[in-house]
């Protein structure tokens, strides 16, 4: 029987509370908790938009998306693993066919963290490459069996070829001592002369573009789209679901409080009802730009139409200004909770932190993907 989203859906709500429960003790051990990973496992989270040939479901992006949102809003670091194991189980649909069998076959789980982002190099040799160099921000490493590795050429040192080689062959470097999105686990690795074989490779560009003739061999066109818009929209997933979280802790707050001085209560403050009502519709609308994105990707998926630079830079800035309108809707709200609010068990102030941290990511970077669409838009080429 297929997975439909409505099942999806109907999973992540199940793990919710219990995700929810270890969100904290995510963020004390600066990883997930074996009982959160556990628990996307179980619910097939991961399959989402695994290769259906490979044992996945290999669902719409917008499931996979709502799925994020979700389970971010109960435990920002578990969708946010969820947000980058997903797209690298997605990526792995680009991959050659014997790559995508062992890392998934046999109804293996996988479980593929990475980087995309080009930071080590690679060298070609007989047979395949030798890949050496240090990777930062490999969400969810610890809990890994593969990782995905952007490298560029030894020579030149321009982005080169993805490789995903056994999480055992590569030195994991606890550096992840940050201000959010600490139960994430993004922590360095380090690759030390391994040696990688083609059928475990894909070209950059190939991959960034959706151009992998491997892309076609699928049920579905899910894999014909641009990794690179596909990784941006994925992100601001994540960073609206602890943005809706943040609103449903600023509204059940502020029906609690009084003002100190006089006992009024909060809720019947003027500007702090606008202040809600911007940051509701800040929210929504980053809701909305998100899911027009996903639709697009559902309409291409459908008809297998070519994913062109026009929808590369839509997909991105749609997702950078989603994000940001996140970040301005939490600081808002963060900005009239009061003195309280920057006690470390404050839940608002936790979600100010991990959004900050999220649209800190260079998939959605403001001023560049700002930049590329504007370009675009009027005809100078990106």
């Amino acid at each position: 029987m297929q997975i439909e989203h409505d099942e999806i859906m109907r999973r992540a709500a199940a793990i919710a509370p219990t995700l929810a429960a270890h969100a904290r003790e995510c963020d004390a051990a600066r990883m997930l908790t074996a009982e959160s990973m556990a628990s996307m496992v179980n619910a097939g989270m991961f399959r989402i938009p695994q290769p259906r040939r490979v044992g996945g479901y290999e669902l719409s992006l917008r499931t996979l998306a709502d799925a994020v949102t979700s389970l971010s809003e109960a435990c920002p670091a578990s969708g946010w693993v969820l947000m980058v194991m997903g797209a690298h189980h997605w990526c792995m649909g680009s991959f050659p066919e014997a790559a995508q069998d062992e890392v998934f076959g046999d109804g293996r789980d996988g479980l593929v963290a990475g980087t995309l982002s080009s930071q080590g190099v690679a060298s070609v040799v007989d047979g395949g490459y030798r890949v050496e160099g240090r990777w930062q921000f490999c969400s969810g490493v610890d809990h890994a069996d593969w990782v995905i590795l952007g490298c560029a050429d030894a020579v030149t040192r321009r982005p080169s070829v993805h490789v995903v080689v056994p999480r055992a062959e590569l030195e994991v470097d606890d550096t992840w001592q940050v201000m959010g999105l600490q139960g994430t686990g993004s922590k360095d690795v380090v690759a030390h002369n391994i040696f990688v074989p083609l059928n475990r490779a894909i070209d950059t560009r190939t991959l960034f573009r959706g151009a992998s003739p491997h892309a076609i061999n699928h049920a579905t066109n899910l894999y014909r789209l641009s990794a690179e818009a596909m990784l941006s929209v994925s992100v601001a997933t994540a960073v609206l679901g602890s943005a809706k979280f943040a609103l449903r802790q600023f509204i059940e707050r502020t029906r609690e409080r009084r003002v100190i001085l006089t006992g009024v209560r909060k809720a019947e403050h003027g500007p702090t009802q606008v202040r809600l009502a911007e940051a509701a519709a800040e929210v929504h609308s980053a809701d909305l730009l998100i899911h027009d994105i996903l639709a697009e990707f559902d309409r291409l998926t459908a008809t297998g139409a070519s994913f062109d630079n026009d929808h590369r830079v839509r997909a991105k800035w749609q997702a950078a200004y989603a994000a940001e309108l996140c970040r301005r809707a939490v600081a808002r709200m963060f900005s009239g909770s009061g003195a309280h609010a920057v006690y470390t068990p404050s839940a608002l102030q936790a979600a100010f932190r991990n959004v900050n941290v999220g649209a800190q990511h260079a998939s959605i970077d403001f001023d560049n993907s700002a930049e590329q669409y504007a370009r675009a838009r009027l005809g100078l080429g990106s």
